[in-house]
């Protein structure tokens, strides 16, 4: 076969052990077809630098390894959130090209930088990729939207990925995987092209709550005011919240922010929809709301809550179309990057579990599959890149 892709899950407590034995079945994995990348998600209770130098030394300097930290790892037939945790997928073939890129301090001059991570990406693959895998740090307050808008100016081709993870709750850190180096404030870009066919899906978990609003003042990722009253004091009066829940991740994770936005359909239709966003901080002594993507003024606004039905029958939903699209097609290998809003916190462990094996036995039950458990999530919508939370966007990659 032209394309080959091998994945691996361990639960192995010793890091240097695990990114080893990682490793190596992705190399025995290969046989023969050659390696031309190694992508690794990994708990945080992992030593992640003496992980990723075991991965190194195992499969040599030829062969890039990227990836990041997660709050879970989806694997073929399993599902697992807290504890020791790596999964790991190795990409190649004959056929397949691969390039792999950086651009770090992604706060500063945000579309810049996303620029000259497209133009290193396209550069290094010598043609435009067929799709392009983007992983982030989500806490460093960079400007998702902007990152994504200067990857566009550099980039055709659809754009996928989520931010890295740490365990649900107090948010502390992530971590990004460069090579052997453990960074921060850091986006990683995997460019995919050959002759190779992709299908992208992308399912959401919230359903609006009706009450319509409008950005009135903002600063950044910081929304001051909406309808003109501390943004705050209106996040706590719709959701119930006092202020000290706020920074209750379990709490705070229910509700998110809708934003209206017009987008125009492959046929044509102009279609209004939300997208949504994930309150990620709450600065108590500017009474502002934290997000990952600036929300101008005057945005129209409205809030919007987990529900189940949304979560499970929006998976079942884009499995089928997965399914159909992919029209006699064999995939060869599957990512996919599930909100950490959405599994375990909500669904709990069984029902990630059926939700995650049903979803596989309908796209591609035989496939090689990698997935993570992302804090923010970037898929198409009307073949535009675009940010989301509380999604679960599905690369499928086929022959």
């Amino acid at each position: 076969m032209s394309f080959h892709a091998w994945s691996h899950f361990s639960v192995e407590t010793d890091s240097k052990k695990a990114g080893s034995a990682a490793a190596k079945a992705l190399k025995e994995g290969f046989g023969s077809r050659p390696l031309k990348a190694a992508l690794l998600y990994a708990s945080v209770t992992h030593d992640q630098g003496a992980l990723l130098r075991a991965a190194r030394a195992e499969l040599g300097p030829d062969v890039p390894i990227v990836g990041c930290s997660v709050q879970g790892v989806i694997g073929n037939g399993v599902v697992r959130e807290g504890g020791y945790l790596l999964g790991a997928m190795g990409l190649g073939g004959d056929q397949l090209k691969v390039s792999v890129s950086i651009e770090r301090d992604i706060p500063v001059d945000t579309r810049t930088r996303g620029r000259r991570l497209g133009a290193q990406t396209r550069a290094r693959l010598a043609e435009d990729p067929k799709v392009c895998v983007v992983l982030y740090d989500p806490l460093c307050n960079a400007d998702v939207e902007q990152m994504l808008a200067g990857l566009t100016e550099e980039l055709s081709c659809p754009l996928i990925g989520g931010g890295a993870g740490q365990p649900f709750g107090p948010i502390v850190k992530t971590f990004q995987y460069w090579q052997d180096e453990v960074v921060e404030h850091s986006a990683i870009a995997v460019g995919l092209a050959g002759p190779l066919t992709t299908e992208l899906g992308v399912c959401h978990g919230t359903s609006p709550t009706g009450f319509v609003m409008t950005v009135t003042r903002c600063e950044g990722n910081a929304l001051l005011e909406i309808d003109g009253r501390r943004a705050l004091d209106v996040w706590l009066e719709v959701t119930g919240a006092s202020v000290e829940e706020v920074n209750n991740q379990e709490f705070s994770s229910n509700w998110a922010i809708g934003i209206e936005r017009t987008v125009l359909a492959p046929d044509g239709e102009k279609h209004s929809m939300y997208f949504v966003r994930a309150a990620f901080g709450f600065d108590l002594d500017r009474g502002a709301v934290v997000v990952q993507a600036a929300i101008p003024q005057g945005t129209r606004v409205m809030l919007h809550h987990r529900t189940v039905p949304a979560v499970t029958e929006g998976t079942v939903s884009m499995g089928r179309d997965l399914a159909a699209r992919l029209a006699g097609r064999v995939p060869w290998a599957v990512l996919g990057f599930e909100c950490g809003a959405r599994t375990s916190p909500f669904l709990g462990e069984a029902g990630t579990l059926k939700e995650n094996l049903a979803l596989q036995k309908t796209v591609a039950g035989d496939a090689p599959w990698l997935g993570m458990m992302a804090w923010g999530e970037i898929a198409p919508v009307a073949g535009k890149p675009a940010f989301h939370n509380y999604t679960y966007p599905l690369l499928v990659l086929a022959a």
